[in-house]
């Protein structure tokens, strides 16, 4: 019996699939803050206190609701998921692939998110449904105790891409990380591991899932700023591949997906 090929799709979140900031769509807002003075603010106090960047806006994000009387709770975190506005194309992207990518290749895919995002807000996205694991920054929510609880960075989501070369999804279980374990083994392939990112803060996440076999892939904005940066993380050899991130059904993305597999119709069996 022949083994279907698994391959796995992984996604940045933030710049990826949704425009800016998952927060700066409705959360920040209904604290009365400006985005940019929010994540100005979270720049500062990072530099200030030599802080995780990322530890730093789930301090202030923190801080902000609870100013502004808005319940901080997984649901009230789901309820702003639910709002999060998608790039075109995004929402109907898993269906296509498993309707056209997946048939026509004979390939199981599973779908991941990797993201300094938060965990709650993807959960309520109208995407979540179709997403095997979502790797991303989240709270403790306590009675009497709120605290960060997870916290991904640029340079810790390098972690996430073993995790699903290895099958190890528990992200607090350290051994079976780092664990060598034979080919036969694998989980997933790197080189059937493709990363979508945006731009610098994914470069670790590119360079390694790259080096290793995998196919990194830049999505860029349709505006000279954004497709220069992208073109820039490509001439840097950073990434394989760079697209505009229309994830409509035959759109580019589609597309280059669909020539990149014809490019390589030897990729490697999982077990």
């Amino acid at each position: 019996m022949t083994k279907v090929k698994k391959f796995a799709f992984c996604y940045d979140f933030d710049g990826t699939l949704c425009p800016e900031y998952m927060m700066n769509h409705h959360l920040l807002p209904d604290c009365k803050v400006n985005p940019k003075i929010f994540w100005k603010k979270v720049v500062d106090y990072s530099n200030r206190n030599k802080c995780d960047p990322t530890l730093a806006y789930l301090k202030l994000l923190m801080t902000e609701m609870k100013e502004s009387n808005i319940d901080f709770s997984s649901s009230i975190f789901k309820k702003y998921g639910r709002k999060i506005i998608l790039f075109k194309g995004v929402e109907s992207w898993f269906q296509s692939v498993e309707k056209k990518i997946k048939k026509k290749f004979n390939v199981d895919i599973e779908h991941y998110i990797i993201s300094s995002g938060l965990e709650e807000m993807i959960k309520g996205c109208k995407i979540s449904k179709n997403i095997k694991k979502i790797f991303a920054s989240s709270y403790i929510f306590n009675r009497d105790f709120i605290w960060p609880r997870l916290s991904v960075n640029y340079s810790n989501k390098v972690q996430f891409l073993y995790r699903i070369h290895k099958g190890k999804f528990d992200v607090f279980d350290n051994a079976g990380v780092n664990n060598k374990i034979e080919d036969k083994k694998v989980y997933i392939p790197f080189e059937n591991i493709f990363f979508f990112g945006d731009g610098e803060t994914d470069i670790p996440t590119f360079v390694v899932n790259k080096k290793n076999g995998g196919t990194s892939i830049c999505v860029y904005e349709n505006d000279e700023t954004s497709k220069k940066n992208a073109k820039k993380i490509l001439r840097e050899k950073r990434v394989n591949y760079i697209v505009e991130n229309d994830y409509s059904e035959n759109g580019p993305i589609e597309k280059l997906i669909n020539t990149i597999m014809e490019l390589n119709i030897n990729f490697s069996v999982s077990s």
